[in-house]
C-alpha cells in the first residue's frame, strides 16, 4: 500500500500532497481497498489494491478497464481515476454511498430498480471478447489438477458436466455485457442513483447469470443453476488453493 501511495504524483490529480489512508474499506474477497484523504481535491480517493492472483482468478484487467469505463459512461459505476501500468492497484473516486444488504434483494421495490439497472447494463457493448464458458472453468479445473486437489468423485462429476456446458456455449442464446458477481456488497446506493461496482469478473456473456444472482426464479435457461453453482465451486477452490501457496 505505502508503495502504491508513493506513486501519487503519476496519477495526473490536482493532488496537492501524498494522499492519507483514513480507513481500510470492509468487505471483497478479491482484493484489498482503501479509503484516502485527498489534500487538493474535494473528495476522497479508493485506493484498491488488486490481487496478485488475478490470472488465476479468471481476471483480466485489460478488459476490466474498457468494461468499467462503458459502465462509467453510462452513469451506472465510477470510473477509475488511475490504473498503475502494472494493474497491480487502481484509484477511483471514493463513492459516499450505502452498501445493499441480502434485505435490499427481498424487497420488490428494490429488486425493480436493479432490473432496470442490468437492463441498461445488457444493452452496453464493450469492445471485449465473449466470454466461453468451457474455457473459463477449463482454466479453474487445470489449476486444481495441476495441484492434485481433486477428489474422485468431482471428477466423476465434471466428465458428465463438461459435455453440456460446452454445448451451451455452442448454442443460439445471445451474449450481453454480463457483471457475473452481483452480490449485494457490490451495489451502492445514495440519493441519487445505484452504482454497481468491482466489474473484475465481468465479460460480454449470458444475462442470466445476473439474474440469478439476484433471484434463482428470475432464470430462464435452464442450465444456469448449474453453471453457476460449478462456477462457484471451482472458484472458491481455486482462491483456497493459492491463499495456502
Amino acid at each position: 500500500m505505502q508503495a502504491a501511495l508513493d506513486t501519487w504524483p503519476d496519477w495526473e490529480l490536482p493532488l496537492t500532497a501524498r494522499p492519507e489512508v483514513v480507513a481500510r474499506v470492509p468487505g471483497g474477497r478479491t482484493n484489498r481497498s482503501y479509503q484516502l484523504r485527498a489534500p487538493g481535491l474535494r473528495f476522497d480517493l479508493l485506493l484498491r489494491l488488486n490481487n496478485p492472483r488475478a490470472e488465476q482468478l479468471g481476471i483480466r484487467r485489460e478488459s476490466e478497464a474498457v468494461i468499467l469505463e462503458t459502465v462509467a459512461s453510462a452513469g451506472l459505476s465510477r470510473g477509475a481515476c488511475y490504473w498503475s501500468p502494472a494493474h497491480d492497484f487502481t484509484v477511483f473516486r471514493h463513492v459516499n454511498a450505502r452498501t445493499w444488504s441480502a434485505r435490499d434483494f427481498q424487497s420488490e421495490t428494490q429488486r425493480r430498480r436493479l432490473l432496470e439497472a442490468l437492463g441498461v447494463v445488457h444493452q452496453l457493448r464493450p469492445d471485449t471478447p465473449r466470454r466461453r464458458y468451457t474455457d473459463y472453468l477449463d482454466h479453474y479445473w487445470r489449476q486444481l489438477e495441476a495441484a492434485g486437489a481433486l477428489e474422485a468423485s468431482l471428477k466423476k462429476q465434471w466428465a458428465d458436466f463438461r459435455p453440456a456446458l460446452r454445448e451451451f456455449d455452442e448454442s443460439d442464446w445471445v451474449p450481453v455485457l454480463t457483471h457475473h458477481d452481483l452480490i449485494p456488497e457490490n451495489i451502492l446506493e445514495n440519493e441519487d442513483r445505484l452504482y454497481l461496482i468491482d466489474w473484475e469478473y465481468a465479460a460480454v456473456g449470458h444475462p442470466d447469470i445476473d439474474r440469478w444472482c439476484l433471484d434463482p426464479t428470475l432464470v430462464r435457461h435452464p442450465f444456469i443453476p448449474e453453471l453457476a453453482r460449478w462456477t462457484n465451486d471451482l472458484w472458491e477452490r481455486v482462491l483456497a488453493l493459492h491463499a495456502r501457496s
